[in-house]
Protein backbone atom coordinates (compact mmCIF):
# COMPACT_ATOMS: atom_id res chain seq x y z
CA UNK A 1 0.00 0.00 0.00
CA UNK A 2 2.97 2.25 0.69
CA UNK A 3 4.56 1.74 -2.50
CA UNK A 4 1.02 2.62 -4.05
CA UNK A 5 0.15 5.76 -1.99
CA UNK A 6 -0.25 7.89 -5.41
CA UNK A 7 -2.38 5.17 -6.70
CA UNK A 8 -4.39 5.28 -4.03
CA UNK A 9 -4.74 8.55 -3.57
CA UNK A 10 -5.94 8.89 -7.43
CA UNK A 11 -8.48 5.90 -6.52
CA UNK A 12 -9.85 8.42 -3.74
CA UNK A 13 -9.55 11.46 -5.83
CA UNK A 14 -11.68 9.37 -8.65
CA UNK A 15 -13.83 8.10 -6.37
CA UNK A 16 -14.71 12.48 -5.53
CA UNK A 17 -15.43 12.62 -9.26
CA UNK A 18 -18.44 10.46 -9.25
CA UNK A 19 -19.58 12.05 -6.30
CA UNK A 20 -19.42 15.25 -7.66
CA UNK A 21 -21.25 13.89 -10.69
CA UNK A 22 -24.22 12.64 -8.21
CA UNK A 23 -24.16 16.46 -7.02
CA UNK A 24 -25.05 16.83 -10.68
CA UNK A 25 -27.56 14.25 -10.83
CA UNK A 26 -29.74 14.26 -7.63
CA UNK A 27 -31.04 17.96 -7.95
CA UNK A 28 -33.00 16.48 -11.38
CA UNK A 29 -34.37 13.63 -9.77
CA UNK A 30 -35.34 14.61 -6.21
CA UNK A 31 -35.07 18.19 -4.97
CA UNK A 32 -35.65 19.35 -1.65
CA UNK A 33 -35.78 22.76 -0.10
CA UNK A 34 -35.43 23.85 4.14
CA UNK A 35 -36.50 27.32 4.91
CA UNK A 36 -33.94 29.39 4.34
CA UNK A 37 -33.38 27.99 0.91
CA UNK A 38 -37.38 29.22 0.18
CA UNK A 39 -35.59 32.69 1.84
CA UNK A 40 -32.95 33.03 -0.49
CA UNK A 41 -34.91 32.04 -3.49
CA UNK A 42 -37.29 34.58 -2.37
CA UNK A 43 -34.57 37.44 -1.82
CA UNK A 44 -32.56 36.60 -5.37
CA UNK A 45 -35.84 36.85 -7.16
CA UNK A 46 -35.96 40.09 -6.36
CA UNK A 47 -34.74 43.27 -8.01
CA UNK A 48 -31.05 43.66 -7.35
CA UNK A 49 -31.72 46.56 -5.21
CA UNK A 50 -34.71 45.73 -2.72
CA UNK A 51 -33.23 42.47 -2.42
CA UNK A 52 -29.80 44.51 -0.34
CA UNK A 53 -32.25 46.10 1.47
CA UNK A 54 -33.62 42.23 2.20
CA UNK A 55 -30.04 41.04 3.45
CA UNK A 56 -29.26 44.31 5.76
CA UNK A 57 -32.44 43.45 7.78
CA UNK A 58 -31.38 39.73 7.73
CA UNK A 59 -28.25 38.22 9.92
CA UNK A 60 -25.28 37.47 7.05
CA UNK A 61 -23.49 39.97 4.86
CA UNK A 62 -23.69 40.38 0.91
CA UNK A 63 -21.16 38.32 -0.83
CA UNK A 64 -23.01 35.05 -1.26
CA UNK A 65 -26.12 36.54 -2.64
CA UNK A 66 -24.15 39.03 -4.97
CA UNK A 67 -22.67 35.71 -6.48
CA UNK A 68 -26.44 34.25 -6.99
CA UNK A 69 -26.97 38.15 -9.00
CA UNK A 70 -23.96 37.50 -10.79
CA UNK A 71 -23.94 33.68 -11.61
CA UNK A 72 -27.36 33.42 -12.27
CA UNK A 73 -28.54 36.89 -14.51
CA UNK A 74 -31.37 35.14 -16.31
CA UNK A 75 -32.29 31.78 -14.07
CA UNK A 76 -32.88 33.18 -10.60
CA UNK A 77 -36.19 31.45 -10.52
CA UNK A 78 -34.31 28.25 -11.84
CA UNK A 79 -34.17 26.21 -8.55
CA UNK A 80 -31.57 23.91 -10.10
CA UNK A 81 -29.39 26.42 -11.22
CA UNK A 82 -29.53 27.98 -7.77
CA UNK A 83 -28.59 24.74 -6.63
CA UNK A 84 -26.03 24.11 -9.19
CA UNK A 85 -24.29 27.30 -7.92
CA UNK A 86 -23.46 25.79 -4.53
CA UNK A 87 -21.99 22.79 -6.39
CA UNK A 88 -19.05 24.96 -7.70
CA UNK A 89 -17.04 25.73 -5.06
CA UNK A 90 -16.26 21.67 -4.34
CA UNK A 91 -15.46 21.68 -8.11
CA UNK A 92 -12.51 24.90 -7.51
CA UNK A 93 -11.36 22.94 -4.07
CA UNK A 94 -10.93 19.91 -6.52
CA UNK A 95 -9.04 22.05 -8.59
CA UNK A 96 -6.77 23.72 -5.92
CA UNK A 97 -6.44 19.75 -4.62
CA UNK A 98 -5.16 18.47 -7.96
CA UNK A 99 -2.63 20.95 -8.56
CA UNK A 100 -1.73 23.12 -5.15
CA UNK A 101 -1.90 20.32 -2.90
CA UNK A 102 -0.90 17.52 -4.80
CA UNK A 103 1.89 19.66 -5.77
CA UNK A 104 2.88 20.18 -1.87
CA UNK A 105 1.39 16.52 -0.63
CA UNK A 106 1.55 14.46 -3.03
CA UNK A 107 -1.68 12.65 -4.54
CA UNK A 108 -2.96 10.69 -1.27
CA UNK A 109 -3.21 14.06 0.75
CA UNK A 110 -4.77 15.63 -2.39
CA UNK A 111 -7.47 12.43 -3.12
CA UNK A 112 -7.66 11.57 0.42
CA UNK A 113 -9.09 15.37 1.02
CA UNK A 114 -11.66 15.91 -2.00
CA UNK A 115 -13.21 12.61 -0.95
CA UNK A 116 -13.43 13.23 2.53
CA UNK A 117 -15.48 16.80 1.31
CA UNK A 118 -17.87 14.95 -0.49
CA UNK A 119 -18.84 12.18 2.10
CA UNK A 120 -18.07 12.92 5.66
CA UNK A 121 -19.98 14.70 7.98
CA UNK A 122 -22.73 17.22 5.70
CA UNK A 123 -20.84 17.80 3.40
CA UNK A 124 -22.75 16.60 0.52
CA UNK A 125 -25.78 18.38 1.78
CA UNK A 126 -24.36 21.38 2.21
CA UNK A 127 -23.02 20.95 -1.34
CA UNK A 128 -26.48 20.97 -2.83
CA UNK A 129 -27.82 23.53 -0.56
CA UNK A 130 -28.86 26.96 -1.60
CA UNK A 131 -26.99 28.51 1.20
CA UNK A 132 -23.72 30.24 1.62
CA UNK A 133 -21.65 27.58 3.17
CA UNK A 134 -20.19 25.69 0.72
CA UNK A 135 -18.43 29.25 -0.63
CA UNK A 136 -17.66 29.70 2.55
CA UNK A 137 -15.85 26.20 3.10
CA UNK A 138 -14.23 27.68 0.12
CA UNK A 139 -12.94 30.76 0.91
CA UNK A 140 -12.02 29.69 4.13
CA UNK A 141 -9.45 26.65 3.28
CA UNK A 142 -8.10 29.02 1.19
CA UNK A 143 -7.48 31.37 3.02
CA UNK A 144 -5.69 28.25 5.71
CA UNK A 145 -3.88 27.55 2.76
CA UNK A 146 -1.85 30.65 2.55
CA UNK A 147 -1.71 31.37 5.70
CA UNK A 148 0.71 28.51 5.65
CA UNK A 149 2.32 30.00 2.52
CA UNK A 150 2.60 33.65 5.10
CA UNK A 151 4.80 31.70 7.93
CA UNK A 152 6.76 29.64 5.23
CA UNK A 153 7.55 32.07 2.65
CA UNK A 154 6.73 35.84 3.90
CA UNK A 155 5.91 36.91 0.36
CA UNK A 156 3.76 39.85 -0.93
CA UNK A 157 1.96 37.09 -2.89
CA UNK A 158 0.85 34.88 -0.15
CA UNK A 159 0.02 37.93 1.92
CA UNK A 160 -2.47 39.38 -0.85
CA UNK A 161 -3.99 36.16 -1.43
CA UNK A 162 -4.35 35.49 2.67
CA UNK A 163 -6.30 38.92 2.98
CA UNK A 164 -8.35 38.48 0.14
CA UNK A 165 -9.91 35.04 0.96
CA UNK A 166 -10.49 36.62 4.83
CA UNK A 167 -12.22 39.43 3.48
CA UNK A 168 -14.20 37.11 0.93
CA UNK A 169 -14.91 34.51 4.18
CA UNK A 170 -15.98 37.37 6.24
CA UNK A 171 -18.22 38.82 3.68
CA UNK A 172 -19.97 35.46 3.46
CA UNK A 173 -20.94 35.00 6.65
CA UNK A 174 -19.65 36.07 10.07
CA UNK A 175 -18.92 32.78 11.61
CA UNK A 176 -16.24 32.06 9.09
CA UNK A 177 -14.76 35.50 10.02
CA UNK A 178 -13.98 33.71 13.57
CA UNK A 179 -11.87 31.22 11.89
CA UNK A 180 -9.59 33.72 10.04
CA UNK A 181 -9.05 36.22 12.66
CA UNK A 182 -7.98 33.08 14.60
CA UNK A 183 -5.32 32.59 11.64
CA UNK A 184 -4.71 35.97 11.98
CA UNK A 185 -3.29 35.43 15.93
CA UNK A 186 -1.27 32.60 14.77
CA UNK A 187 0.24 34.70 12.31
CA UNK A 188 0.87 37.63 14.93
CA UNK A 189 2.23 34.69 17.80
CA UNK A 190 4.46 33.50 14.99
CA UNK A 191 6.16 37.09 14.30
CA UNK A 192 6.48 38.13 18.54
CA UNK A 193 7.80 35.19 18.81
CA UNK A 194 10.33 34.60 15.70
CA UNK A 195 9.64 37.12 12.85
CA UNK A 196 9.76 40.48 14.59
CA UNK A 197 10.57 42.24 11.76
CA UNK A 198 7.24 41.00 9.79
CA UNK A 199 5.44 42.92 11.80
CA UNK A 200 4.93 45.72 9.34
CA UNK A 201 3.65 43.26 6.87
CA UNK A 202 0.86 41.74 9.05
CA UNK A 203 0.03 45.73 10.02
CA UNK A 204 -0.46 46.22 6.70
CA UNK A 205 -3.01 43.21 6.26
CA UNK A 206 -4.76 43.71 8.98
CA UNK A 207 -5.72 48.01 7.81
CA UNK A 208 -6.17 46.46 4.38
CA UNK A 209 -9.20 44.28 6.31
CA UNK A 210 -10.39 46.96 8.20
CA UNK A 211 -10.47 49.62 5.23
CA UNK A 212 -12.07 47.67 2.82
CA UNK A 213 -14.61 46.02 5.49
CA UNK A 214 -15.47 49.29 6.82
CA UNK A 215 -18.62 49.59 4.59
CA UNK A 216 -20.35 46.92 5.47
CA UNK A 217 -19.33 47.51 9.35
CA UNK A 218 -21.90 49.30 9.77
CA UNK A 219 -24.93 47.05 8.58
CA UNK A 220 -23.20 44.51 11.35
CA UNK A 221 -23.88 47.13 13.77
CA UNK A 222 -27.00 47.76 12.63
CA UNK A 223 -27.67 43.87 12.28
CA UNK A 224 -26.74 43.11 15.82
CA UNK A 225 -28.80 45.94 17.33
CA UNK A 226 -31.93 44.11 15.70
CA UNK A 227 -31.04 40.88 17.41
CA UNK A 228 -30.76 42.76 21.08
CA UNK A 229 -33.19 41.83 23.45
CA UNK A 230 -34.24 38.20 21.39
CA UNK A 231 -34.39 35.43 23.35
CA UNK A 232 -31.16 32.97 22.88
CA UNK A 233 -31.24 29.32 22.98
CA UNK A 234 -29.47 27.62 25.88
CA UNK A 235 -25.55 25.42 25.41
CA UNK A 236 -26.00 22.26 26.38
CA UNK A 237 -23.37 19.15 27.10
CA UNK A 238 -25.22 17.22 24.65
CA UNK A 239 -24.42 20.34 21.56
CA UNK A 240 -20.73 20.38 22.92
CA UNK A 241 -20.24 16.19 22.40
CA UNK A 242 -22.26 16.79 19.19
CA UNK A 243 -20.43 19.43 17.47
CA UNK A 244 -17.00 18.45 18.63
CA UNK A 245 -17.62 14.95 16.41
CA UNK A 246 -18.97 16.73 13.74
CA UNK A 247 -16.57 16.63 11.46
CA UNK A 248 -17.74 13.27 10.72
CA UNK A 249 -20.90 12.17 12.34
CA UNK A 250 -23.23 14.98 11.89
CA UNK A 251 -26.07 13.11 13.73
CA UNK A 252 -27.16 15.20 16.77
CA UNK A 253 -28.72 12.13 18.61
CA UNK A 254 -27.31 9.40 21.04
CA UNK A 255 -28.88 6.08 19.22
CA UNK A 256 -26.59 3.11 20.12
CA UNK A 257 -25.32 2.78 16.27
CA UNK A 258 -24.65 7.08 16.69
CA UNK A 259 -22.32 6.20 19.63
CA UNK A 260 -20.29 3.42 18.10
CA UNK A 261 -19.94 5.97 15.01
CA UNK A 262 -19.09 8.83 17.37
CA UNK A 263 -16.69 6.43 19.51
CA UNK A 264 -14.91 5.49 15.96
CA UNK A 265 -14.43 9.36 15.21
CA UNK A 266 -12.95 10.23 18.85
CA UNK A 267 -10.57 7.29 17.58
CA UNK A 268 -9.87 8.38 14.00
CA UNK A 269 -9.01 12.27 16.44
CA UNK A 270 -6.47 10.91 18.82
CA UNK A 271 -5.06 8.74 15.61
CA UNK A 272 -4.53 12.06 13.82
CA UNK A 273 -3.58 13.81 16.80
CA UNK A 274 -0.51 11.60 17.67
CA UNK A 275 0.06 11.88 14.12
CA UNK A 276 0.49 15.56 14.15
CA UNK A 277 2.67 15.20 17.42
CA UNK A 278 4.95 12.38 15.75
CA UNK A 279 5.65 14.43 12.93
CA UNK A 280 5.93 18.04 14.35
CA UNK A 281 3.38 19.20 12.02
CA UNK A 282 2.37 22.43 13.11
CA UNK A 283 0.94 23.23 10.03
CA UNK A 284 -1.76 20.52 10.53
CA UNK A 285 -1.75 21.00 14.23
CA UNK A 286 -2.76 24.53 13.45
CA UNK A 287 -6.10 22.92 11.72
CA UNK A 288 -7.51 21.07 14.40
CA UNK A 289 -6.83 24.36 16.63
CA UNK A 290 -8.55 26.18 14.41
CA UNK A 291 -11.88 23.70 14.19
CA UNK A 292 -12.23 23.50 18.37
CA UNK A 293 -10.64 27.26 18.89
CA UNK A 294 -13.48 28.32 16.28
CA UNK A 295 -16.14 26.40 17.90
CA UNK A 296 -15.56 27.77 21.57
CA UNK A 297 -15.42 31.30 20.55
CA UNK A 298 -18.22 30.93 18.17
CA UNK A 299 -20.74 29.20 20.81
CA UNK A 300 -20.02 32.36 22.68
CA UNK A 301 -19.75 35.02 20.40
CA UNK A 302 -23.41 33.94 18.84
CA UNK A 303 -25.12 33.76 22.35
CA UNK A 304 -24.46 37.48 22.94
CA UNK A 305 -24.58 38.77 19.36
CA UNK A 306 -27.58 36.93 17.82
CA UNK A 307 -30.71 35.05 18.05
CA UNK A 308 -29.80 31.55 17.59
CA UNK A 309 -26.83 29.69 19.09
CA UNK A 310 -24.64 27.37 16.93
CA UNK A 311 -25.67 24.93 14.04
CA UNK A 312 -23.97 22.17 12.19
CA UNK A 313 -23.87 23.93 9.19
CA UNK A 314 -21.81 26.98 10.33
CA UNK A 315 -19.08 24.91 10.96
CA UNK A 316 -18.69 23.13 7.60
CA UNK A 317 -15.70 25.09 6.94
CA UNK A 318 -13.60 24.29 9.86
CA UNK A 319 -14.73 20.73 9.48
CA UNK A 320 -13.13 21.14 5.83
CA UNK A 321 -9.67 22.80 7.15
CA UNK A 322 -9.87 19.49 9.89
CA UNK A 323 -9.80 17.42 6.82
CA UNK A 324 -7.04 18.52 5.13
CA UNK A 325 -5.00 18.56 8.13
CA UNK A 326 -5.65 15.00 8.83
CA UNK A 327 -5.12 14.04 5.11
CA UNK A 328 -2.01 15.95 5.42
CA UNK A 329 -0.43 13.72 8.49
CA UNK A 330 -1.65 10.98 6.61
CA UNK A 331 -0.16 11.66 3.23
CA UNK A 332 2.99 11.72 5.41
CA UNK A 333 2.64 8.02 6.36
CA UNK A 334 5.73 5.76 6.31
CA UNK A 335 4.71 2.20 8.08
CA UNK A 336 2.15 0.70 5.70
CA UNK A 337 0.45 -0.80 8.71
CA UNK A 338 -0.21 2.60 10.16
CA UNK A 339 -1.48 3.66 6.65
CA UNK A 340 -3.69 0.83 6.60
CA UNK A 341 -5.10 1.59 10.19
CA UNK A 342 -5.65 5.21 9.11
CA UNK A 343 -7.39 4.00 5.58
CA UNK A 344 -9.68 1.90 7.27
CA UNK A 345 -10.62 4.12 9.82
CA UNK A 346 -11.69 6.91 7.59
CA UNK A 347 -13.72 4.05 4.80
CA UNK A 348 -15.28 3.43 8.18
CA UNK A 349 -16.08 6.68 9.68
CA UNK A 350 -17.41 7.37 5.26
CA UNK A 351 -19.40 4.34 5.15
CA UNK A 352 -21.44 6.12 8.66
CA UNK A 353 -21.14 9.16 7.29
CA UNK A 354 -23.27 7.90 3.87
CA UNK A 355 -25.55 5.92 6.14
CA UNK A 356 -26.67 9.52 7.75
CA UNK A 357 -26.67 11.60 5.03
CA UNK A 358 -28.77 8.91 2.69
CA UNK A 359 -31.14 8.92 5.92
CA UNK A 360 -30.77 12.63 6.23
CA UNK A 361 -31.50 13.16 2.76
CA UNK A 362 -34.38 10.60 2.40
CA UNK A 363 -36.22 12.46 5.70
CA UNK A 364 -36.09 15.73 3.60
CA UNK A 365 -37.58 14.12 0.59
CA UNK A 366 -40.64 12.78 2.62
CA UNK A 367 -40.99 16.13 4.72
CA UNK A 368 -40.85 17.54 0.93
CA UNK A 369 -43.42 16.11 -0.43
CA UNK A 370 -46.09 15.64 2.82
CA UNK A 371 -45.76 19.88 2.36
CA UNK A 372 -45.88 20.19 -1.09
CA UNK A 373 -48.97 17.98 -1.37
CA UNK A 374 -50.84 19.87 1.78
CA UNK A 375 -49.86 23.32 -0.46
CA UNK A 376 -51.01 22.45 -3.02
CA UNK A 377 -54.59 21.55 -1.28
CA UNK A 378 -55.00 25.25 -0.55
CA UNK A 379 -53.93 26.84 -3.28
CA UNK A 380 -56.78 27.94 -5.02
CA UNK A 381 -59.18 30.96 -5.29
CA UNK A 382 -61.28 29.52 -1.99
CA UNK A 383 -57.72 29.83 0.44
CA UNK A 384 -57.48 32.65 2.11
CA UNK A 385 -53.56 32.57 3.77
CA UNK A 386 -52.94 35.04 6.92
CA UNK A 387 -49.25 34.91 7.97
CA UNK A 388 -48.72 36.62 11.45
CA UNK A 389 -44.58 37.22 10.15
CA UNK A 390 -43.22 38.55 7.29
CA UNK A 391 -40.81 35.46 7.26
CA UNK A 392 -43.11 33.14 6.71
CA UNK A 393 -44.13 35.36 3.66
CA UNK A 394 -41.01 35.09 2.20
CA UNK A 395 -40.74 31.59 2.28
CA UNK A 396 -43.95 29.98 1.11
CA UNK A 397 -45.64 32.77 -0.72
CA UNK A 398 -44.60 31.54 -4.36
CA UNK A 399 -46.04 28.19 -3.21
CA UNK A 400 -49.60 29.33 -2.46
CA UNK A 401 -49.94 32.03 -5.28
CA UNK A 402 -53.32 31.11 -6.55
CA UNK A 403 -54.58 32.39 -2.70
CA UNK A 404 -55.47 35.42 -1.35
CA UNK A 405 -52.49 36.81 1.09
CA UNK A 406 -52.45 38.76 4.22
CA UNK A 407 -49.54 39.57 6.22
CA UNK A 408 -50.00 41.03 10.24
CA UNK A 409 -46.39 42.40 10.09
CA UNK A 410 -45.04 45.28 8.94
CA UNK A 411 -41.97 44.28 6.48
CA UNK A 412 -38.90 45.84 4.64
CA UNK A 413 -40.28 44.59 1.30
CA UNK A 414 -43.07 42.95 -0.34
CA UNK A 415 -44.33 42.22 -3.54
CA UNK A 416 -47.19 42.62 -4.99
CA UNK A 417 -48.96 39.21 -4.50
CA UNK A 418 -50.04 40.70 -0.61
CA UNK A 419 -51.89 42.94 1.39
CA UNK A 420 -50.93 44.15 4.80
CA UNK A 421 -53.54 44.63 7.59
CA UNK A 422 -53.12 44.28 11.06
CA UNK A 423 -56.26 44.08 11.93
CA UNK A 424 -57.24 40.26 11.82
CA UNK A 425 -61.14 40.86 12.39
CA UNK A 426 -61.17 42.51 9.12
CA UNK A 427 -59.57 40.23 7.18
CA UNK A 428 -61.95 37.26 8.85
CA UNK A 429 -65.11 39.53 7.82
CA UNK A 430 -63.51 39.96 4.26
CA UNK A 431 -63.11 36.54 3.73
CA UNK A 432 -66.49 34.83 4.20
CA UNK A 433 -67.29 31.74 2.29
CA UNK A 434 -63.43 31.01 2.28
CA UNK A 435 -60.98 29.09 4.05
CA UNK A 436 -59.14 31.59 6.16
CA UNK A 437 -55.39 29.74 7.42
CA UNK A 438 -53.64 31.60 9.73
CA UNK A 439 -50.06 31.15 9.47
CA UNK A 440 -47.83 30.71 13.15
CA UNK A 441 -44.12 31.08 12.84
CA UNK A 442 -42.64 29.45 15.56
CA UNK A 443 -43.05 32.43 18.23
CA UNK A 444 -44.72 31.28 21.26
CA UNK A 445 -45.87 34.67 22.28
CA UNK A 446 -46.87 36.01 19.22
CA UNK A 447 -48.88 33.00 18.71
CA UNK A 448 -50.54 33.26 21.96
CA UNK A 449 -52.57 36.63 20.72
CA UNK A 450 -54.32 34.62 18.63
CA UNK A 451 -54.34 31.12 19.75
CA UNK A 452 -56.09 32.73 22.98
CA UNK A 453 -59.03 34.68 20.80
CA UNK A 454 -59.64 33.03 18.04
CA UNK A 455 -61.09 29.03 17.37
CA UNK A 456 -57.90 27.91 14.93
CA UNK A 457 -58.08 23.90 13.91
CA UNK A 458 -54.33 23.04 13.47
CA UNK A 459 -54.05 21.14 10.12
CA UNK A 460 -50.70 21.36 8.84
CA UNK A 461 -47.59 21.70 11.07
CA UNK A 462 -44.15 21.82 9.33
CA UNK A 463 -41.82 22.75 12.65
CA UNK A 464 -40.87 25.87 11.84
CA UNK A 465 -44.75 27.07 11.12
CA UNK A 466 -47.92 26.03 11.22
CA UNK A 467 -51.19 26.21 9.25
CA UNK A 468 -54.52 27.22 11.27
CA UNK A 469 -58.05 26.91 10.01
CA UNK A 470 -60.09 29.90 11.72
CA UNK A 471 -63.46 28.73 12.46
CA UNK A 472 -65.62 31.63 12.20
Amino acid sequence: MYEKRDFLGLLFFGAAILILYSMFISPLTNAYLHVDEYWTYSLVNLPFKEGMIVAIHDVHPPLYYWILYLLTPFGLNNLYLLKIVSIIPYILIMIVSATKIQKDHGWLTAGLFVFCLGVMTDFYVEFLTIRMYSWGLFFVLMAFIYYNEVITNWDKKSWVLLTLFTLLSAYTQYFFAITCGLIYLLILYEILTKHKDKLMQFGKSVLALIILYAPWGFVLIHQIKNQAGESREGFTLDNAIHFMFGFAIKSEDFRPEMIVFKLIALAFLIFVLVLIYKKRDKFAGAGVFLMYATLAVGVTSLMFLFINTMRMRYLVPIFGIFWLSASMVIGKIENYRVLTVAIILVLLLAGASFAITNEDVNSRFAFNDEKAAFLDSINNNDSVIVFNSDYGYKILHNDLNRTKIYSLADTYFYSNDTEICKDFDKILNQSHGKNVYLVNWKNTDRNKEYEDNYNLTKVYDAGHYHFNLVNF
